[in-house]
């Protein structure tokens, strides 16, 4: 059964069985689009597997979500995996699942190699070539979450005084300095599309070939298309992108409100994770060194 399909059966239980409100069917669904954007290749419910909620919880978990945001969601798709298994439409797929605690997870990173490996990993001789390798340099340099990075425009960026303007979480800007391999990147892809003509989408930055913005699915399979053809073995996101920024930064020595800063963090508890990431780091870096 297609898994809107069968989520739609879902919500017509909770209205007609359990007589829930439509605010609360609401937030289902809300919550069921997110689940989705997580996990693009979950098409049907044959996809569905007894490990899913718990990768759904630590991924929204290193994606500095709100615990309560994540019991939610951990929620509604128990719930609907208690139903998928109540009616036999899909069995075997409940278990216990331990939701986070702030901070439980450290968010995975890559090495400095990794990203090198990553970057190397690209030829640039097609668009999506110059296009996407330009993605992946405005993550990393500039720390960006994915939303920030689809919705870029031609004007948030001053290549003069090298900076990109960010509009983050509630509306919030910020100015963010631009790596100049990233800067090199951004105007490959840019001459490019004015080369090739592409008709540019409300002055969007990163477009498909039909000049039409790019989805948040799109750059997360990609990611993990250039992580597996670079050889990284580790399940990597564009956050994971946005992590390394961050701890690449603090190992090197800098101060941890800026680091806040450049990230849009309202508050400095959430940046505090990425100590714990350096500091694991540095230990290890002692550790081998002391063996010798």
């Amino acid at each position: 059964m297609k898994i809107e399909q069968a989520f739609t059966k879902y919500l017509q239980f909770c209205v007609i069985e359990k007589n829930l409100r439509p605010l609360t069917i609401s937030n289902y669904k809300d919550d069921f689009k997110v689940f989705l954007e997580y996990f693009p290749y979950i098409e049907d419910t044959d996809d569905l597997s007894i490990g899913d909620i718990d990768e759904f919880n630590y991924k929204q978990s290193i994606d500095e979500l709100k615990v309560t945001t994540i019991k939610r969601r951990i929620s509604t798709l128990k719930n609907f995996y208690i139903f998928l298994e109540s009616e036999g439409i899909k069995t075997d797929i409940i278990k216990e699942v331990l939701t986070p605690k702030a901070n439980k997870y450290l968010p995975e990173y890559l090495t400095i190699e990794e990203v090198n490996d990553l970057f190397s990993s690209f030829k640039n001789d097609t668009f999506e070539e110059i296009r996407d390798y330009a993605i992946l340099e405005m993550i990393y340099s500039c720390g960006l979450r994915i939303s920030e990075l689809i919705e870029l425009k031609l004007k948030d960026i001053n290549a003069q005084e090298k900076v990109v303007k960010i509009v983050g979480k509630g509306f919030k800007e910020r100015e963010v300095p631009i790596r100049d391999e990233a800067l090199i990147a951004l105007n490959e892809y840019l001459k490019y599309v004015k080369k090739n003509m592409i008709v540019v989408d409300k002055n969007i930055i990163f477009l498909n070939k039909h000049g039409n913005k790019l989805t948040r699915q799109y750059v997360w399979q990609m990611i993990k298309k250039r992580a597996k053809k670079a050889g990284i073995t580790k399940d990597i996101s564009p956050h994971t992108l946005r992590h390394s920024f961050a701890t690449h930064l603090l190992s090197k020595g800098c101060d941890l409100k800026v680091v806040q800063k450049l990230l849009g963090h309202e508050n400095i508890e959430t940046t505090q994770i990425y100590t714990h990431v350096a500091e694991e780091k540095i230990l290890n870096i002692y550790d081998k060194y002391r063996k010798k």
